[in-house]
């Protein structure tokens, strides 16, 4: 008897040490820079399942961090005009599964261009809400839309797509080489909302060398540069992608979101620790389509694009 309550109180033990080690437990957040406790994290899909992202590419980051950047960052760029558009088109979903739906709310129609909003869905079609009459309208003859586009917000976005597939994919090495502290500042800073209890110190974006390219405004290149090819391949791929490419002291990250460039991050790193071979060959690249994670080295990546296109990239 004795002994079976020795056994009882042993396994008593091991199992608080063990909720104690789970409780104890710290996980690093890229998006903030600290360890966070496993308790206080929540799985982050670096890119939303709204804006084509697939179960399996995923994280754990600081959960209230996720939570906010999830609707500044995610949740407004997902319901930004064209890209809902896109995610009409093509029926992408997010967590809760409702179907998509385009929405202009600052549209007109008529002749006398009466104030209303317009709806943009797969199956119900174009529907014209007249804000006057609060009623849908048939047979409003022509319709103004008007929509605006937040490019800050894509950058944003991009820079936190950056961090967190670098460490995704290179985790302590993009942790330890890569100057990570440019693309949180990236991401963070707001320049249509700033934040006044900073400082001109903690506000100034002088020390930022990052580089960036995107789809509205391309950066000056040769023809035939990463960033022209980049750009290139993030359109032809049937899906949303995100492709690091490691060079001598950068890291690019570029992001295609459903059969669009969005854009690229190029960041100062120290790469020549960094794995070149087999899947990481040239760099490496994650791409989501018909909901399935493939990844594959850069390397390879550009030889199924030959294939599929026979446009080799520079030529033609």
């Amino acid at each position: 008897m004795v002994q079976k309550q020795r056994m009882q109180d042993d396994h008593s033990q091991v199992t608080t040490h063990d909720a104690m080690t789970q409780t104890n437990r710290t996980i690093y957040c890229p998006y903030t820079d600290r360890e966070v406790p496993e308790s206080a994290t929540s799985s982050e899909h670096i890119i939303p399942l709204s804006l084509g992202g697939v179960n399996g590419f995923e994280i754990p980051v600081d959960a209230a961090f996720n939570s906010k950047a999830g609707n500044e960052l995610d949740g407004a760029l997902a319901n930004e005009f064209f890209f809902a558009l896109d995610r009409t088109k093509y029926d992408i979903r997010g967590h809760s599964g409702k179907e998509p739906e385009a929405i202009s709310q600052k549209a007109s129609c008529g002749e006398n261009e009466r104030q209303a909003e317009v709806r943009l869905h797969r199956k119900r079609g174009i529907r014209v809400w007249d804000v006057r009459d609060r009623a849908y309208k048939k047979g409003v003859g022509s319709v103004r839309l008007n929509a605006s586009l937040n490019i800050d917000l894509h950058v944003r976005f991009t820079a936190k797509v950056a961090l967190a597939a670098g460490y995704y994919v290179y985790g302590d090495l993009f942790r330890q080489y890569v100057d990570h502290r440019q693309l949180r500042d990236v991401m963070n800073i707001d320049p249509a909302k700033p934040d006044l209890n900073k400082g001109a110190t903690e506000l100034s974006l002088d020390h930022i060398t990052v580089r960036i390219d995107h789809y509205l405004h391309e950066a000056p290149s040769d023809p035939n540069s990463k960033t022209r090819v980049l750009r290139a391949f993030c359109s032809s791929v049937k899906g949303s992608v995100v492709v690091l490419i490691p060079g001598p002291n950068y890291l690019v990250v570029g992001v295609g979101l459903m059969g669009r460039y969005l854009a690229l991050v190029n960041v100062p790193a120290r790469t020549e620790s960094f794995p070149n071979r087999d899947c990481y060959a040239w760099g490496h690249v994650i791409a989501m389509t018909g909901k399935k994670l493939k990844r594959c080295s850069w390397v390879d990546g550009l030889r199924l694009w030959v294939d599929a296109t026979n446009d080799p990239p520079g030529c033609g």
